[in-house]
């Protein structure tokens, strides 16, 4: 069985019965923009500058897993943690430190299974920051969509500097 095709259905499975599908046209703004963001990564990193890739398996290719992760994986993924965001701060940063410890669980996993690779020095502990940075960010794209852009594209700057891209 595909690891990929796995994490998908567990992630359909999971927004078809967890999801709050009343809430679907205010978090699809904010799934657009997780997509597109992680397009924008592989239009730029594609075979010459990773930081990590998602590795193919005898299922899917290359291509077929980053369209999968992309359009069904993690738009459903911020769907599912959009509609379930609780109001009250404390249980805020718990629900927040629930799924960046699902996304760097699922990526530890795969990593030591060969379906995720590093490079230019990338690894979990980054993975992690960036795991808690992009669940802030969604969450500000989610209630403030206009101010989050920018803040988006100061945060690309940063990684692109840090990794030795510009």
């Amino acid at each position: 069985m595909s690891i990929h095709l796995a994490i998908a259905l567990w992630t359909v499975f999971a927004a078809w019965r967890w999801g709050r599908w009343i809430q679907f046209s205010q978090c699809y703004p904010t799934m657009v923009y997780l997509a597109c963001f992680q397009l924008l990564y592989e239009f730029f990193s594609h075979e010459k500058f990773y930081l990590w890739r998602l590795e193919p398996d005898p299922v899917f290719n290359y291509t077929s897993v980053v369209m999968l992760h992309t359009f069904c994986i993690y738009p459903l993924t911020a769907f599912l943690y959009l509609t379930r965001f609780p109001e009250v701060e404390w249980k805020a940063v718990v629900h927040i430190a629930k799924w960046v410890l699902i996304y760097i669980g699922v990526e530890w996993v795969g990593y030591r299974l060969g379906y995720i690779t590093y490079s230019r020095g990338w690894n979990c502990w980054w993975s992690l920051f960036f795991d808690v940075h992009m669940f802030l960010m969604l969450r500000f794209h989610h209630t403030k969509p206009v101010w989050s852009i920018p803040v988006t594209v100061l945060s690309i700057f940063f990684y692109l500097i840090m990794f030795g891209y510009l």
